[in-house]
């Protein structure tokens, strides 16, 4: 099942920003939570859209690194980040006050489902936009909105670290030491069972959203996708982070950073998407 081409809720305006570390707060071992002052003039995201960072180092890093909004009000943004190499390792220890330069907001995102309920799978942190989907949603954009978000284990899901809200969350852990014992997917089967959806929404690695879409094919749902990709410009210009597609005009490249990073499952050719 096809949904309604996603091209339509593109509606981001990136533009150049400078901002300041309001907070860095440790969420796990590997994982934190990165609070930015909003710059003025920065328009509203929507749910699957990010922002394009430059690594604050004496230009040791020339490449910037995308991250999803997790939430955002009128005076900060909050960005959840795991430590993965050596940029990501010097973010971690940025005090407050240290000056950010960044390009957003950038991308698509999740669309708005009148109506319909919805079955949210996040895994790392592709929670982020799944989670800020449902701090922001209005009574109209869906019916209802469950979340189900899975990790190896307690320390990943950090219960005890974030103020989850009013948030109807679910959580499974590979290890079983939180939640349901086993990956979000097998956590998925279980909970569509007790209470029926009509899409499924999702966001991690790609071998776990794989994984999803052919949990979504056997269900018989539809499924919206927002992609991981690596990239570097984030403007459509360099086509680093292209993905294979398909539509009724046949197969053509398209851009995660500008074209995505949220797609309707049905366009994506899943056996050529990198499994890293």
């Amino acid at each position: 099942m096809t949904l309604p081409a996603l091209e339509v809720i593109n509606t981001a305006q990136p533009a150049h920003y400078s901002s300041r570390v309001i907070e860095n707060r440790e969420l796990s071992d590997r994982y934190y939570l990165l609070v930015l002052e909003r710059p003025q003039g920065f328009q509203d995201p929507s749910p699957g859209t990010f922002i394009h960072l430059l690594v604050p180092d004496e230009g040791r890093f020339f490449l910037r690194r995308p991250f999803s909004i997790m939430d955002a009000d009128d005076s900060s943004l909050s960005l959840m980040v795991v430590e993965k190499g050596q940029g990501t390792q010097i973010m971690r220890t940025l005090n407050p006050g240290v000056v950010m330069d960044l390009i957003g907001p950038l991308g698509s995102a999740f669309p708005r489902m009148p109506g319909k309920n919805i079955l949210a799978l996040g895994g790392g942190v592709g929670l982020a936009p799944l989670y800020y989907y449902d701090r922001h949603r209005q009574p109209d954009d869906c019916a209802s909105y469950r979340l189900l978000y899975g990790a190896r284990n307690r320390n990943d899901l950090f219960v005890d670290k974030y103020d989850w809200g009013k948030t109807q969350m679910g959580f499974s852990s590979d290890d079983g030491s939180q939640g349901f014992h086993g990956n979000v997917v097998e956590f998925a089967r279980e909970e569509i069972g007790r209470s029926p959806a009509d899409v499924i929404f999702s966001c991690g690695p790609n071998p776990m959203l794989k994984a999803v879409n052919a949990f979504a094919n056997e269900v018989g749902l539809p499924l919206v996708v927002s992609l991981e990709n690596r990239m570097a410009c984030a403007l459509g210009a360099c086509r680093s982070c292209v993905v294979l597609t398909r539509d009724n005009d046949g197969e053509r490249y398209r851009t995660v950073c500008n074209d995505g990073p949220v797609f309707d499952s049905a366009t994506l050719v899943w056996d050529e998407l990198p499994e890293a």
